[in-house]
């Protein structure tokens, strides 16, 4: 399986934000656990192409003293190496670097980076034998340096967890100006993973909040240990989209460890994340059994969602119940839960509300525009609707003043298919049911779709001041694709 990721909040929104200060190369994205997720990513703000020949990136706060003695004893974790030469970044470009090797970064992100500390060969460099990014605390630094000079140029520097790795060079050091005082220093706070994704330290902006521009180390005059990086920079989550097909072949990578307080037994996998539209529901509880929701993918795909009402009474949650009312096609969701499989289907336990999310609302009600109709009226899209390619049908109807609307399909011979619409209006007028969720599905009430023929569009509105019912009726044609 090829893992692909989404990020929920743009994670890579820092790529196109300008700055008429941007001036420098920041690090935009660092990812510190868990292991496997260990990366770097240097994105450069300017409308130039940045040579990264002379440039460096290291873990160590004596990396300034290093470039003077190579010798200088450092533990192996740590690393600090010189960019091959050659190497580049094109403006707005993008350039990464991992702790792992290249087939383990891309089993996990679906990319290869542009340096690997494991399978490159790394000029003017120590790497530790196990060098890491720690969870807990720690420095990155990205600096200039021209081999020849005493000094070094700081570039972008990222502190997390504390200030016991922060980085405080001075006159008495050779540079032209002092750092800011280490207790004055800002840092990130450090984190844990959420068990459902991992985490990830993400820059805000290139706008390096509170920095000092002037009398300063950096590479264009700047005090990078000045910026306020507790304002500069988030925490976001980075997850794994794992598709529904992956999940019901058994072709998928686990996004999380098990939760806690919803024993399973046999697990198949910890936690999936899986995103559908609501299609279906179906109350087992009578049976001593859960609460069974269905949702689908965009290519058709379904899978069930196991509630059991002593983790989580969904039908008794106020702001959840609506869920599994009727009419369906109104909610895309996602829900996090671990993998199971029942009666040779794989189904996905979900355990509380917390672990499950209303992703989007869709307008049931179409649009509605003022009219003056005496008698009801029902208009769909005069087009063949291709219901297994997941097409839908726009229609439009009309209506007099306090009338109870009811539009049902049926089959040629008469037989219930399923209500699109049931309700009670004011005012006379027309509904355009043309957007994606307020238009019609081709598929039965029990969410099946239809076999190819001819059906019927039928609308009835029952007057309630006159007791007056107008009807109408028409056909609609649902084919299918020739091969």
């Amino acid at each position: 399986m090829k893992n692909k990721l989404f990020n929920l909040y743009f994670l890579l929104m820092v790529t196109v934000i300008m700055s008429a200060d941007a001036d420098h190369l920041v690090m935009n994205k660092v990812c510190v656990f868990p292991n496997e997720c260990e990366m770097i990513e240097i994105f450069n703000p300017t409308n130039d192409e940045i040579d990264l020949s002379d440039y460096y990136l290291s873990d160590q706060k004596e990396y300034f003293n290093w470039v003077n003695d190579q010798t200088l004893s450092l533990s192996n974790q740590d690393f600090i190496f010189k960019f091959p030469d050659g190497s580049s970044i094109s403006p707005q470009g993008k350039f990464t670097i991992t702790t792992n090797s290249i087939s383990d970064f891309n089993l996990y992100y679906g990319y290869n980076p542009d340096i690997s500390l494991i399978d490159n060969q790394l000029d003017i460099s120590f790497v530790g034998a196990n060098a890491n990014l720690s969870n807990s605390q720690e420095v990155l630094i990205l600096f200039y340096w021209d081999e020849s000079s005493d000094l070094v140029k700081d570039v972008d520097y990222f502190l997390w967890g504390s200030n016991s790795q922060a980085v405080y060079k001075t006159v008495d050091d050779g540079y032209p100006f002092y750092d800011t005082e280490i207790e004055s220093q800002t840092f990130k706070r450090n984190y844990t993973s959420s068990q459902y994704s991992d985490s990830t330290y993400v820059r805000l902006g290139i706008d390096e909040i509170d920095e000092l521009n002037s009398q300063g180390n950096g590479i264009t005059g700047h005090d990078e240990t000045s910026e306020n990086l507790a304002l500069s920079w988030d925490v976001q989550a980075f997850q794994r989209d794992i598709s529904f097909q992956d999940i019901i072949n058994g072709d998928y990578d686990c996004a999380g460890s098990s939760q806690d307080g919803c024993p399973l037994g046999s697990i198949d996998c910890d936690i999936v994340n899986p995103k559908g539209v609501i299609v279906d529901y179906f109350d087992v509880t009578q049976f001593g059994g859960p609460h069974a929701i269905t949702i689908e993918d965009e290519d058709g795909f379904r899978i069930e969602l196991t509630i059991w009402p002593d983790n989580w009474d969904i039908a008794n949650d106020p702001d959840n119940s609506m869920l599994i009312q009727a009419p369906f096609n109104r909610f895309l969701v996602q829900a996090y839960g671990n993998v199971f499989e029942y009666d040779g289907e794989k189904q996905i336990q979900v355990c509380s509300s917390s672990d499950f999310q209303i992703v989007e609302s869709y307008d049931m009600e179409g649009v509605f525009e003022d009219g003056i109709f005496s008698k009801a009226s029902i208009n769909p899209s005069p087009h063949v609707l291709l219901a297994a390619d997941n097409e839908r049908l726009d229609y439009s109807y009309s209506f007099p003043a306090n009338s109870r609307v009811i539009i049902r399909v049926f089959d040629i011979s008469g037989r219930f298919i399923t209500t699109l619409v049931d309700k009670h209006y004011t005012l006379s007028g027309t509904v355009n049911r043309s957007e994606d969720k307020s238009s019609w599905n081709g598929r039965d009430h029990l969410g099946q779709v239809l076999s190819p023929g001819t059906y019927l569009m039928h609308i009835e509105a029952n007057n309630f001041q006159t007791g007056k019912t107008t009807s109408d009726v028409s056909p609609v044609v649902i084919g299918v694709r020739q091969k």
